[in-house]
């Protein structure tokens, strides 16, 4: 069943072609001095020049994601994505964009104070 219309953009495109959701994702890269020295910036640099305007922007970001072991570190949509090779950076961002994982590490997902109000709801 083809969910697009003769109006929607993604009718002109191959099947293969469509994406989930036309738009532009947000990448950020963690530039801290543990994925610095990690490869960070050539990740950075392969992604500017690897992706689209359309496909995404990419911005360094110098404040730490907090898994600096598994670095260089990437976040894409807020989803962190660890231990991206710099080479490897573009299709680990187009892979992501065309099926997101879990996203269990998250940028400001919930306050603490958030999670405790749900946890309150659900534990007795």
């Amino acid at each position: 069943m083809d969910a697009t219309t003769p109006n929607d953009p993604r009718a002109r495109l191959p099947a293969h072609a469509v994406p989930e959701s036309i738009g532009q994702a947000t990448v950020k890269v963690c530039l801290h001095k543990d994925c610095l020295v990690r490869g960070g910036e050539d990740v950075y640099h392969n992604l500017k020049e690897g992706l689209s305007k359309e496909e995404a922007l990419v911005l360094p970001v110098t404040e730490c994601f907090s898994f600096c072991k598994e670095g260089p570190n990437i976040a894409i949509n807020d989803n962190i994505v660890r231990g991206v090779k710099p080479f490897l950076a573009v299709e680990r961002v187009r892979q992501e964009l065309r099926d997101p994982s879990c996203k269990a590490d998250g940028l400001g997902s919930r306050s603490i104070s958030d999670l405790d109000n749900v946890l309150d709801e659900i534990v007795p």
